[in-house]
């Protein structure tokens, strides 16, 4: 892999803010922030619409998957399933496998509910398409893609992660007071 000059000097640039790993969590929050204000409005949270959501797209989902899928504990899973169960918007029903396992389902005011939700979220995504523009904007959901997917992999069998051969090639940067080799 060749490596370009400019890239790797921007990688031993001190300021935090200009890697990638940071702009990633700066724009993470950005469209966090924009959800929350544009779910406030509606009386939701990204939470409840993400469990909403699972629970549309997955027939017969118990609240432990929901939680994974979800990206919360499976005790603040079992809060927000509570909430929703006593706002009417999902119920829950034994599971069809039978089982003690009980399985979540949306009612009609949440199946309106979600899709009212849905129509923020999308119209976020829009305005960030007309922003970028459509080829900008593919790249950039194919370049999450890849970065999530680079960042996922599991260790080889001696439990390394996947840049830990990088690491040699970083020269250190320099602490406190003391000068740089």
């Amino acid at each position: 892999m060749a490596d370009s000059p400019d890239i790797l000097s921007r990688l031993e640039e001190h300021s935090i803010c200009e890697h990638l790993l940071s702009k990633l969590k700066y724009a993470q929050a950005a469209s966090r922030g924009a959800l929350e204000t544009e779910f406030s409005h509606i009386g939701i949270t990204i939470p409840q619409f993400l469990a909403l959501a699972a629970i549309e797209e997955n027939a017969d989902i118990s609240s432990a998957e929901l939680a994974r899928m979800s990206y919360v504990s499976p005790q603040a899973m079992i809060t927000i399933v509570a909430r929703l169960q006593s706002a009417k918007l999902l119920t829950r029903a034994p599971a069809a496998a039978g089982g003690r396992a009980l399985t979540l389902r949306l009612t009609a005011k949440g199946t309106r509910l979600l899709n009212d939700a849905r129509a923020h979220a999308y119209a976020i995504e829009r305005y960030v398409l007309d922003v970028l523009g459509p080829e900008a904007y593919a790249a950039l959901l194919s370049s999450l893609d890849r970065v999530t997917d680079a960042l996922t992999r599991e260790g080889t069998v001696t439990k390394t992660a996947p840049w830990d051969a990088y690491v040699s090639q970083v020269r250190p940067f320099p602490a406190g007071d003391e000068k740089a080799v």
